[in-house]
């Protein structure tokens, strides 16, 4: 049985499908699901003081989520994510990550998991991740986006019109191959909020997150909290997005005020997007992040899509003087299973 599995995994990875998910097992009390995606993408840059404005930005990322009924209303679970990574024309520069390994419980309302997840600030900040391309994330806000050791709990109250979640992350290495008696730093952290949605397409959020840091070269910590708002609406082929973000340090510098905000609109197969990222660091003249962004998809069906980004960057960087950074144009094909 093990070997056949493992056949059927493999040959799924291979073949193309037109399904969301590939199921590569189930029976009566399990159920495994493979997924995946096919990005290659070339970036323009008219970088200065380099020899080429152009680079690649393709990944090849695939993932399995298993499940396990224990009860008849408790079931095991399982996901695994990894991603494998081409920036340039040099195969000593691939790189492969694991983006999420967790396990846990799930039931009706909610679920309790463990190991490298999104922190419990992902349910609202990743509602202005709302880009075409490889380019969007959250470069403004101080959310933590993955993160190894999270103990999250995920719950569903009011119909399901209200989200919970919180997480807990004890002290985790930033850099693996160092420890207290070298170099590196450590983390720990926690989080919750809550998201609750309306009949007529409005959704509102807020989330709350403390992070302790510890330096070891420079034998110093701090601690840091953010506070997350948010607002998003739909109706029909429209969306619309604001995440704001305070932050402070108990340093009293680097605290800053920061929005992202998203608006896209889909029209059969065509979606436009625009959206905006900005930070106001208290100790900086000039805005530490400043990127807006215009973004079209054509979706050929639910697998494949052509996309384009032109990200216009208005932020300064240190390098013997203040200088702009340049605008960027990214290009993608993108194949989803």
């Amino acid at each position: 049985m093990k070997k056949t599995l493992l056949v059927t995994v493999i040959l799924a990875s291979l073949v193309p499908t037109a399904q969301a998910t590939v199921n590569v097992y189930k029976d009566d009390a399990n159920q495994v699901d493979l997924y995946g995606r096919a990005y290659a993408a070339y970036i323009y840059e008219d970088g200065k003081d380099v020899k080429s404005d152009g680079r690649s930005d393709s990944y090849f990322r695939t993932g399995f989520k298993a499940s396990s009924n224990l009860d008849d209303d408790l079931s095991a679970l399982g996901h695994i994510e990894m991603q494998f990574e081409s920036r340039d024309n040099s195969d000593a520069n691939s790189t492969s990550k694991t983006r999420l390994m967790y396990a846990g419980l799930k039931n009706d309302w909610g679920q309790l998991t463990f190991g490298r997840n999104y922190a419990a600030d992902e349910i609202i900040a990743d509602w202005a991740d709302a880009g075409t391309t490889n380019y969007s994330g959250n470069p403004a806000l101080g959310n933590l986006g993955r993160q190894a050791n999270i103990l999250k709990l995920e719950a569903k109250m009011l119909d399901d019109n209200l989200n919970l979640v919180a997480h807990v992350q004890p002290e985790s290495s930033v850099d693996t191959s160092k420890d207290k008696s070298g170099t590196g730093s450590s983390q720990s952290s926690y989080s919750l909020g809550g998201v609750y949605g309306f009949d007529f397409g409005l959704e509102l959020g807020a989330t709350y997150t403390g992070v302790m840091a510890e330096n070891y070269t420079a034998n110093a910590d701090y601690d840091r909290s953010t506070i997350l708002v948010a607002a998003r609406y739909k109706l029909k082929g429209l969306t619309a997005s604001i995440v704001g973000d305070s932050t402070d340090n108990d340093t009293g510098i680097n605290d800053w005020m920061a929005y992202e905000f998203s608006l896209a609109y889909s029209l059969d197969k065509l979606t436009g997007t625009v959206t905006y990222k900005q930070r106001d660091t208290d100790n900086i003249s000039e805005n530490s992040v400043d990127q807006t962004a215009l973004g079209l998809a054509y979706q050929f069906n639910k697998n494949f899509r052509l996309v384009t980004e032109y990200v216009i960057i208005d932020e300064p960087i240190l390098d013997n003087a203040i200088v702009k950074t340049e605008d960027q144009w990214h290009m993608a094909a993108r194949y989803d299973f």
